[in-house]
């Protein structure tokens, strides 16, 4: 019975060190993005609502002074509900 050495140059172990690689990377970007849910609800940073609705933030400002876009703060962090901010977006839906 034949034994073949592996090392990190053979394309196995170079294939197996970029599928954890890749699997690292992912995991990173799902622990920095990934928000845990409140009574069901998610709740974005001001950065993530200007994301979505491509807002600048003075805009997005201008629509929590309004009373457009129902807000929560605590400690200074604005926090915006994911289910109010689908909520807005479906009562000012125009059917053309």
């Amino acid at each position: 019975m034949e034994y073949e050495t592996l090392n990190k140059e053979t394309p196995e172990m170079k294939r197996l060190i970029s599928g954890i690689k890749k699997l690292t990377n992912r995991v990173r970007t799902l622990a920095q993005t990934h928000r845990p849910l409140f009574q069901g609800d998610l709740f974005l940073t001001g950065r993530e609502v200007c994301e979505r609705l491509f807002l600048s933030p003075r805009t997005l400002q201008d629509y929590r002074d309004k009373g457009i876009l129902p807000y929560t703060q605590i400690a200074g962090k604005i926090l915006y509900r994911l289910s109010d901010i689908n909520k807005i977006l479906e009562e000012n839906y125009i059917k053309r």
